[in-house]
């Protein structure tokens, strides 16, 4: 009898240990757009363009309400220094479908978003400052999705 309970004990101990760990993933390269006004400058004129995002790579951890996003490159391209940036949401929203979580500053807003079933990733990222000089040069919105996968699976462990 004892013996039985101890069993169950441990078994229990085991799967809420199973249960505590973050889930993590790793992203494939995000595909993604980005509007910028266009050669008249004028709101009205604006282009979808390609972002090229060869060297992206996200990941993703959740831990209960806890939402980290690591997002960029650790690679060096040409004309551009590396830059990998991890954003912690500690209160994100999370329901059965998804976990999403929204970052903004004084220039930025952006709202991170992961799909459960589908286990994607999308970035939804906006410029609020007012038009600069060169109108070209800042996007306003850039829109991402990333195919993830469990980062266990991905390296094997």
């Amino acid at each position: 009898m004892w013996r039985s309970v101890g069993c169950v004990l441990v078994l229990l101990a085991a799967t809420s240990a199973a249960l505590a760990e973050p889930s993590r993933f790793i992203c494939d390269t995000p595909r993604g757009k980005r509007v910028e006004v266009g050669p008249s400058g004028k709101g009205s004129d604006v282009q979808w363009i390609d972002d090229d995002l060869d060297a992206v790579r996200p990941s993703v951890v959740i831990d209960g309400e806890t939402f980290s996003v690591t997002w960029g490159t650790s690679v060096a391209t040409e004309g551009k220094a590396a830059k990998l940036t991890t954003y912690v949401f500690a209160a994100a929203h999370r329901n059965a479908a998804s976990i999403f979580a929204t970052r903004v500053d004084e220039s930025t807003a952006e709202i991170f978003r992961f799909y459960f079933a589908s286990k994607s990733l999308y970035k939804l990222t906006s410029h609020l400052g007012g038009p600069s000089p060169d109108a070209k040069a800042t996007p306003f919105v850039a829109t991402y999705l990333a195919t993830c996968r469990d980062q266990e699976a991905a390296t094997g462990r």
